[in-house]
């Protein structure tokens, strides 16, 4: 894990992603999808996984903590596979693999830290080149390496963001709810103005003094307005997780404060904007990286092969979860 930057510091790309999979989490979009590696997304792979020839080199492009790569060895494809190699830009470490057979750890190769659009790996090597909501953040580089070292006749398969799925929507919305938490007269600024205070009511005497302190009751009338204005927004938004996940973690830290103390809880409020900034940046590239159909034409022309499939794919709900592509090198 890659040390956190000062708080007035920005983050780098690959500082967000870094911090993000550090954390364990198996995939890249906003909300909570179960559904990523199931159900029509989970018949799309299997399809792709039943096509692979015997002693199969796979690539796992823009891997994350490779829940991919987890899927197909543990499948019933798996035996097919003579190795897989894993390459994320992020500093990954997939948590998975600690309780994976030794038959799996030995066939299973991470490059973390490496560049997708200049994979430290061998032409004409793979079978088969994976990703889900990867590659396409990385573009026309990352199709043209895929296409470098796939063998003739290997195939690039992945699901894609496309501009009218709901991982998309939910992005937008994110991203405006992170920079409501973070205005200078919002949740987090005004839980700041209570750090102190609720740590001097860790004594009898401290709490007896807090009563008559009118600068500490103006922050608590204050604070309790932004919870309004938050309750608010929770009502009129579609997707509102992560005001209510925000909200709770940060009660449940000022519920704490006088147990910690005010430097500790200081210190659990910096590290909770660190993370929305940091989520609030992964994000923000979400909508930009999301494909219409002419989009996903050109990046398989950088790749350099027929297209075998392309169409949207959808969640059990009906609502778009990406494109579903395979494509043939030539």
């Amino acid at each position: 894990m890659s040390q956190s930057p000062a708080v007035d510091e920005p983050l780098t790309r690959a500082q967000a992603w870094t911090r993000y999979w550090s954390s364990g989490v198996q995939h890249s979009c906003p909300g909570s999808f179960a559904a990523n590696y199931t159900g029509r997304i989970g018949d799309f792979w299997k399809s792709v996984f039943e096509a692979l020839p015997s002693d199969a080199r796979v690539l796992d492009a823009c891997c994350g903590n490779a829940p991919m790569s987890q899927m197909l060895l543990d499948s019933d494809y798996g035996a097919r596979v003579a190795r897989v190699d894993a390459v994320d830009a992020a500093e990954v470490a997939p948590q998975w693999l600690d309780a994976a057979s030794e038959s799996v750890r030995a066939r299973f190769v991470l490059h973390a830290g490496a560049d997708v659009a200049a994979l430290p790996l061998d032409d004409a090597t793979f079978d088969l080149c994976m990703s889900q909501y990867g590659i396409e953040y990385v573009g026309e580089a990352a199709f043209r390496e895929c296409g470098r070292v796939l063998r003739p006749g290997g195939r690039l398969a992945a699901v894609l963001h496309h501009v009218d799925a709901l991982p998309v929507r939910i992005a937008h919305e994110e991203c405006a709810h992170i920079d409501f938490l973070l205005e200078d007269d919002g949740l987090l600024a005004r839980a700041q103005t209570l750090i102190e205070p609720l740590a001097s009511a860790a004594t009898a005497e401290g709490r007896d003094a807090l009563r008559s302190d009118a600068a500490a009751n103006a922050a608590r009338g204050a604070f309790n307005e932004a919870l309004r204005a938050i309750k608010e927004r929770v009502a009129g938004a579609r997707y509102p997780d992560a005001l209510i996940e925000q909200r709770e973690y940060l009660m449940q830290l000022l519920a704490a404060v006088p147990d910690i103390g005010a430097q500790a809880g200081q210190q659990h409020l910096d590290d909770m904007r660190d993370a929305l900034r940091a989520a609030r940046l992964r994000q923000q590239e979400l909508p930009p990286a999301a494909l219409d159909e002419a989009g996903v034409r050109a990046l398989v022309d950088a790749f350099g092969g027929r297209i075998d499939r392309l169409d949207p794919l959808h969640f059990e709900n009906g609502e778009i979860a990406g494109w579903a592509l395979v494509a043939t090198r030539a």
